[in-house]
């Protein structure tokens, strides 16, 4: 009777051991996970194996950590050939969904502003898809960090990121002693003329840098915006030691712009910028949108057109 009552015990326990590790398997065996990017948490495939990208910035960011993906967006610049050979889905801003949704993918990421529209039918088809609020330099490593843990290249995503800020150390190093240049970052485009606040891409890399943006002296409390009006004269009211000209659109049609706005006018030969020849344009590529990875190339390129250092990395 006691081997009996021995045996059942024994029999009872090897039971809730079973128990104990069925439970555990089914924890490991989940088929997705939660990450987060800046405070909103996304549910995503545990190890996805076709991330389509709708935006080519973020997927220079997933190539960056060893990720990969089934598509790309159309663009006129020159891709490595592993990205060109991806799949078009169309421009950035007018995805084909039918495409898309041919690729069958288990992931879809791309951006906020641009792919909004198409969140709706993706949740439809019972796809996942992240839609990243990808927008200033600041959100960079988040980005990398995100992208990191998706593709499960954790370490990878470490050391793109310490190199990274490594190299933006190294940029900011290069002009502390220097006296702050006075600065005005104005935006052209077919349209007119403004000038940046710190919220966009250049006026944020000139702060960065320790420059003095002298639109922000005219700015009340902080703001949202990217851009402000700004005129002729209180440009010639600032005096700032250099211009920055971030161009978007046709060269012709910015000429033109600029003609209208600022250069046709008398007072703009005054500006102490003008006279010393520190008018200077800046690309659209590095200085209209975030440059990502290539942030610190190009916060080296203002520091050379400011006080003529060269930063290499």
């Amino acid at each position: 009777m006691k081997k009996l009552l021995l045996g059942s015990i024994a029999l009872v326990m090897i039971v809730l051991a079973l128990a104990g590790c069925g439970k555990s398997t089914s924890s490991s065996s989940a088929t997705t996970k939660e990450l987060t990017y800046n405070g909103q948490t996304y549910t995503v495939p545990k190890d996805p194996q076709k991330i389509a990208v709708l935006s080519n910035s973020v997927l220079s960011m997933l190539y960056a950590v060893d990720g990969k993906a089934i598509s790309r967006a159309n663009t006129t610049d020159k891709l490595p050939p592993e990205l060109e050979a991806l799949p078009a889905l169309g421009q950035t801003a007018n995805i084909n969904m039918e495409q898309l949704l041919g690729l069958k993918p288990d992931l879809v990421l791309g951006l906020v502003n641009q792919h909004k529209k198409y969140e709706s039918q993706l949740q439809a088809n019972n796809i996942p898809t992240v839609l990243f609020d990808y927008d200033g330099i600041k959100d960079n490593v988040p980005m990398l960090t995100f992208l990191g843990e998706l593709t499960n290249h954790q370490d990878k995503a470490k050391s793109v990121i310490t190199t990274y800020e490594s190299n933006i150390t190294k940029v900011k190093d290069a002009v502390k002693n220097q006296q702050p240049a006075r600065v005005a970052v104005l935006r052209a485009t077919g349209k007119g003329v403004t000038a940046e606040t710190d919220e966009a891409v250049t006026a944020s890399m000139v702060k960065e840098l320790g420059m003095t943006n002298v639109v922000a002296s005219h700015l009340e409390g902080t703001t949202k915006d990217k851009t402000v009006p700004y005129s002729l004269e209180t440009l010639t009211a600032d005096n700032p030691d250099i211009i920055f000209v971030v161009t978007m659109g046709k060269e012709e049609e910015i000429t033109k712009a600029m003609k209208k706005a600022m250069t046709d006018n008398p007072a703009w030969a005054n500006l102490k910028a003008v006279q010393n020849n520190r008018v200077i344009y800046l690309p659209s590529k590095l200085f209209l949108l975030n440059p990502g990875l290539q942030t610190p190339e190009a916060m080296a390129r203002l520091v050379k057109e400011a006080y003529g250092i060269d930063v290499t990395f």
